[in-house]
Parts: structure tokens; C-alpha cells; sequence
């Protein structure tokens, strides 16, 4: 019995790894999977309480940026928007004009 529980323990980790890097809500995904929403919240818990760092918060010190480099000047005579996609669905669009104090409270605001 011991054997099967750990199996199955390793099983439900893995979807729930899988689950993580997924956009899905846990209940889409353990749908998706064959697995019903009560037995997906049931492991998700005991993975939390096994390992709380998989749930990491994104702060200032964690959160990072791609550098963008322009290699030739715009010159275009519309104006160019920005845009930054967040990994939460929220999108950012200014002017590309706009100041690097402007911009970076609009980022600080999500």
C-alpha cells in the first residue's frame, strides 16, 4: 500500500508542476487531466504544505525584464505605442514617447 501512495504522491506532483507552467485555472487543468477539481485541491494542498517555496511571490528583487534594443531610429511620423504584456492577462500601452518616470510608475502599478 505504501508503495502505491507514494506512485500516486509522485503522479499528482507532476501534474501539479505541469499545472503551474500552464495558464489554466487548477480546476480547467485537472478537467483536462480526468481529475476532478475536489482530488486536485486535495494534493495542490498537500503540495503546498510539502513544499511552500513553489508558490514564490514576485518582488522587486525577483522580477526582471528583457532588455529591448532599437538598432536604427524610428522615424516614423505616427505614433509608436508600447506595449507590455503581463503574465496575468494585463496589458500596458503608452506612447513611446512617453517619460522614464511615467513609465515607470505605470509598471510599479502592476
Amino acid at each position: 500500500m505504501q508503495k502505491e501512495d507514494t506512485k500516486r504522491k509522485r503522479e499528482m506532483y507532476t501534474i501539479l508542476r505541469n499545472w503551474k507552467k500552464s495558464p489554466l485555472s487548477l480546476k480547467n487543468f485537472g478537467e483536462a487531466q480526468g481529475i476532478t477539481y475536489g482530488v486536485m485541491k486535495y494534493w495542490y494542498r498537500k503540495f503546498r504544505a510539502e513544499f511552500p517555496d513553489a508558490k514564490q511571490k514576485v518582488t522587486k528583487s525577483t522580477s526582471s525584464f528583457i532588455p529591448v534594443e532599437v538598432s536604427t531610429p524610428l522615424s516614423i511620423s505616427k505614433t509608436v505605442f508600447l506595449e507590455i504584456h503581463y503574465p496575468n492577462g494585463v496589458l500596458l500601452k503608452c506612447p513611446s514617447d512617453i517619460s522614464n518616470k511615467e513609465l515607470k510608475n505605470l509598471i510599479t502599478l502592476f
